[in-house]
């Protein structure tokens, strides 16, 4: 390659080698930057000067016909590569990508979904292991920290920085020649090839760069590179080795990245360990004047402390100077000139914690990885769901960012209920910025309360959401359009009714209404019938806050219920397990929507057809045991018809059959046992006369039915139960006579219940 070349080998996120990238393109004055990345974002590195660009921030490159098809090439402000875009826009010197095309890269992720095998993740050895070793150190990440990233702090001679850092460089170069001549051949044949095809792409640009600049040219790459974009391969030879690489077409703009997604805990290849500290790394090296170990150990220790303070721990100044001094001593043990991220912390947690982990872990997401979500620059063209989404943001002033936040929303206010309609919409879209956990709530029907947590990955839902409309509202409509048109379930066009009502998308829900009406006339699926009901019940309660076509929704509500009533007990015959285990479900849920639709004629019809179920012998013993309970509560029975129904479907019954239909008639709670003394008698009965066997296949039924009550509800069962042997014994027996039989079966019955035998002894 031509003299004029110079390349910088640096670690792709590290605040050191920023720092001499920066000092050494001051020394070269170079006539051209190339980078490495995606060169279909080349005309996006301009924005990166913008007053509003904030890193953490990611180029977002997808398929043009596809944006799941995508990846992101991250930047923080100590990314080598990000201040390298602003040297060359600070100086009006040309600057561009030259790592292979994103489209070689989007074809083969698009190529994977068909081929297994291209799946498989190969996951290299760090070539600066071997160094590592050799200078004592654990591994190669500790070895390039304590050598580059924070082994500059200390350089004070503002004349000579630059010329070091150049010397710093060669030294890196031909450290990485010698690591990766001696590496051994690990790689597999298809990952070997990736790697020479990419590195040809950069020969290629570079020889484009050098014969469009009389001046010098800079190659910012990552450090393995180095010594491979040196070699003597030819023009052709490249061209040819990448002649064949079939490209996608993509489309790339900038997104906002997270601290968090910096992190290599994120899975993220070439992470960092702790992107908070090289944030605070990089805030001293931008000040470009030497940095004492004394004051950085002084420094980091006291943004602990203030941290520590926040969150309500004492932690005096004197311990944070303690702390600054022992984090020395242990770097000085080491042979350290500077203490690093292991013996600050480890300083922190015996000087500010007294040896406690749980404060520092309790600062530790803030302090070592960051909380920071980027921003964009309004004039930085993006995609029209992503700027729009940027106008909402503003509007509801809700702010995206990397923790988990609570917002609670009062649908009576217009700024709550524009907070909702964002997000419900964004939900419909599939862009789960928030996630409704209560509604319905707190006072009357006004609330909801959301956790919302920014990802990146909510940039590419965007995206892929981009065929529906421009807009969030456009988008969303015409999603919900598109997922009714193609569903015939009942239950998921009443829930897509639900979603684009409390969504505010009228047209939609009118929409989503007629194809529901539509497929409940052909529908012969009760449990179908039954689900769709309480969604559309749930959103009628939002009548007062929303605006909503009641008359119509209340008419849909009652025409299915009359279907729903007429049709369950013949439904009902003769369903297998896992029928009947869906039909008991949908039943439960349908009951609860009937009571709050509170229409007295609908709650009769139901009434008078659950009788009808559990005087049906055909009718599954778990549907029949539900309705028995529902019954019993609503009062429809009087308590010897429920004990008399109860006998006919337990006892003389196999196993199977009674014990599904005891679970399904405790179902809901331990009232029921608690309020009705004969009836838990009857219960008892049962059990104690059930034959070994029996009893031993009914076992896990009789542990699943009593598995929703809480402890102090068992023990108030046994309690009542052996209050009621007792009044049996004396009665029977003479007095100081015991109830043997009794006696022996208290622990197996207390092992059922879940108690101590001691306290169902009580």
């Amino acid at each position: 390659m031509d003299e004029r070349l110079h390349i910088f080998g640096i670690r792709h996120h590290g605040p050191g080698s920023a720092a001499l990238l920066v000092r050494a393109l001051d020394a070269v004055e170079p006539a051209c930057v190339l980078i490495e990345g995606p060169p279909e974002a080349d005309e996006l590195i301009r924005f990166a000067q913008l007053p509003g660009m904030k890193p953490p921030l990611a180029l977002l490159v997808h398929a043009a016909s596809d944006a799941n098809a995508a990846f992101f090439f991250p930047q923080a402000e100590f990314s080598p590569e990000w201040q390298a875009m602003l040297w060359a826009l600070r100086r009006d010197v040309p600057a561009r990508f030259i790592d292979w095309p994103a489209g070689i890269h989007i074809h083969a992720l698009i190529a994977q979904k068909n081929d297994p095998e291209e799946m498989q993740v190969e996951h290299d050895p760090d070539p600066l292991d071997a160094l590592a070793a050799a200078a004592g150190y654990g591994d190669g990440e500790a070895f390039w920290n304590s050598l580059i990233e924070q082994g500059r702090l200390e350089e004070d001679s503002a004349a000579t920085a630059g010329e070091q850092a150049l010397q710093v460089f060669a030294g890196i170069e031909a450290a990485m020649t010698a690591v990766r001549a001696a590496a051994p051949e690990e790689r597999s044949e298809r990952g070997g090839m990736r790697e020479s095809q990419r590195e040809a792409w950069m020969r290629i640009h570079i020889r484009q760069a050098l014969k469009e600049h009389s001046g010098k040219i800079a190659a910012v790459v990552g450090a393995w590179h180095t010594s491979a974009l040196r070699t003597g391969a030819t023009a052709s030879g490249d061209k040819a080795l990448v002649k064949e690489l079939t490209r996608a077409k993509v489309e790339a703009t900038w997104v906002p990245w997270t601290d968090s997604r910096l992190g290599a805990a994120s899975g993220y290849g070439a992470g960092v360990i702790s992107p908070g500290w090289y944030s605070h790394l990089w805030s001293l090296y931008e000040r470009r004047a030497s940095t004492t170990p004394e004051e950085f150990a002084a420094q980091w220790q006291a943004k602990t402390a203030g941290m520590l303070r926040k969150e309500g721990y004492l932690t005096p100044t004197a311990s944070a100077i303690e702390a600054a001094r022992l984090s020395l001593a242990l770097a000085s043990m080491r042979e350290r000139r500077v203490p690093a991220l292991e013996e600050m912390r480890e300083a922190a947690l015996a000087t500010l914690c007294h040896g406690d982990e749980v404060p520092l872990r309790i600062i530790e997401r803030k302090l070592y990885v960051g909380e920071r979500v980027g921003e964009i620059d309004s004039a930085v063209p993006q995609m029209p769901l992503a700027r729009d989404l940027a106008l909402w943001q503003k509007k509801t002033r809700l702010k995206p960012e990397d923790v988990e936040t609570e917002q609670r929303v009062d649908l009576r206010s217009e700024a709550g209920l524009l907070k909702s309609t964002l997000l419900h919409r964004l939900l419909i879209l599939k862009v789960p910025w928030g996630k409704l956990v209560e509604a319905d709530a707190g006072r009357g029907t006004f609330r909801e309360v959301w956790r919302l947590r920014w990802a990146p990955e909510l940039s590419v839902a965007l995206a892929e959401a981009l065929v529906y409309g421009g807009t969030i509202e456009q988008a969303a409509g015409n999603a919900q359009l598109d997922r009714a048109a193609k569903s015939n379930s009942i239950s998921e066009l009443a829930e897509m009714v639900r979603e684009t009502l409390v969504a505010d998308l009228p047209d939609a829900a009118t929409a989503c209404i007629e194809r529901l009406q539509a497929a409940a006339v052909q529908a012969a699926e009760i449990t179908e019938l039954m689900l769709a009901v309480p969604p559309l019940v749930r959103v009628l309660r939002y009548g007062t806050a929303r605006k909503l076509p009641e008359e119509q929704l209340r008419a849909l509500v009652h025409a299915l219920s009359v279907e729903v009533n007429a049709g369950v007990r013949l439904a009902s015959h003769n369903l297998d397990d896992e029928a009947a285990t869906a039909r008991v479900q949908a039943m439960q849920s349908y009951d609860e929507a009937l009571r709050l639709f509170a229409d007295s004629t609908l709650i009769e019809q139901w009434q008078n057809h659950l009788s009808g179920t559990v005087d049906d012998p055909q009718v599954s013993a778990a549907i029949a045991g539900l309705s028995l309970r529902r019954l019993h509560e609503f009062g429809t029975w009087a308590g010897e018809e429920v004990e008399s129904a109860f006998s006919r479907h337990v006892i003389g019954e196999t196993p199977q059959r009674a014990g599904a239909f005891l679970e399904n008639f405790l179902r809901g709670g331990s009232e029921v046992l608690l309020h009705d003394e004969p009836l838990l008698n009857l219960i008892d009965a049962w059990l104690c006369g059930l034959e070994e066997q029996d009893f031993i296949e009914s076992l896990p039924l009789l542990r699943r039915s009593f598995a929703e009550f809480d402890i102090v509800a068992r023990r108030h069962v046994m309690q009542r139960i052996t209050h009621g042997r007792r009044e049996q014994a004396q009665l029977t027996q003479s007095e100081g006579a015991a109830d043997d039989a009794f006696a022996l079966a208290l622990p197996l019955l207390c092992q059922i219940l879940g108690i101590d035998v001691q306290e169902g002894a009580a």
